[in-house]
């Protein structure tokens, strides 16, 4: 069973959301901001407007095809303002010249509910975000889930802004012995650790032998091989019925991401109506 089922998860995770939307004396509103016209990003947009619907929330899609950094924080302003939005999300990326910085930083506290405002990103450090960003909160309930340990040894293997570094803060929040490294190096020794995030590495490279009996490893590597995505581990070498946990490409980490998402708009519903 150590292959983690990252669908089953966030099924399981959206009718407990539902449920609680029903109790709920009003209708979670998620405010989206989109600057420009790239199509991917408008795929996400409406992925996380259909998920918000599947729980009783509603969506609402403010799409600018051109902006300056200036039209985009007067529309986030106006977003903080208007008492029946809940929760605010910028879709990254922004396009070039439009500070992205600048724009997340308008976003009230209270609506940040992609947990990408710098007063929550600092306030991880101390376990007092009022937000936790979507896909460190995947990661934290994986590790009350599956690890056993009150102060598991962590290893983060990657820098990006969007979950190492934030992860990183949570965690020491949370007073986790945490290594972080760039990538893989040939003198870390990953059995001595009870958590450890693949960002950066080859694709299908790393085998389960190399990690101890129990261990939590999340992939969070994406890369195209063969006609497939597929992450940095070797997912077929994790489906014994003992040794360490994998949270595999594809499957695992990308469909909790909208997940949490609605978890932080449920909250913030909850907190702001």
């Amino acid at each position: 069973m150590p292959v983690i089922d990252g669908q089953k998860l966030s099924r399981s995770i959206r009718d407990e959301l539902k449920a609680e939307v029903a109790r709920l004396n009003r209708i979670p509103v998620l405010a989206v901001v989109l600057v420009g016209t790239d199509r991917e990003s408008e795929r996400y947009v409406n992925m996380k407007k259909r998920a918000a619907e599947e729980i009783g929330g509603q969506c609402r899609i403010h799409h600018l095809t051109e902006a300056a950094t200036d039209e985009v924080v007067a529309l986030v302003n106006e977003l903080n303002r208007d008492p029946e939005v809940h929760g605010i999300l910028v879709q990254l990326p922004l396009p070039p010249g439009v500070d992205q910085d600048e724009v997340i930083a308008a976003i009230d506290v209270s609506k940040d509910v992609d947990g990408f405002h710098p007063l929550n990103l600092g306030l991880g450090y101390l376990g007092k975000q009022v937000f936790t960003s979507c896909a460190s909160a995947a990661i934290l309930h994986l590790i009350d889930d599956y690890v056993a340990s009150p102060r598991p040894r962590v290893l983060l293997v990657g820098d990006s802004l969007d979950l190492i570094k934030p992860l990183n803060s949570l965690l020491i929040g949370r007073e986790y012995p945490v290594t972080v490294v760039g990538e893989l190096e040939p003198w870390i020794d990953l059995s001595l650790y009870q958590v450890i995030v693949l960002e950066k590495g080859e694709p299908r490279s790393i085998s389960s032998s190399v990690f101890r009996d129990g261990a939590l490893v999340i992939d969070a590597g994406f890369h195209w091989l063969d006609g497939k995505t597929c992450g940095n581990a070797i997912t077929d070498d994790f489906r014994s019925e003992s040794g360490p946990y994998l949270l595999p490409v594809p499957g695992g980490l990308g469909p909790l991401l909208i997940t949490m998402l609605l978890s932080n708009l449920v909250k913030a519903a909850g907190r702001n109506g």
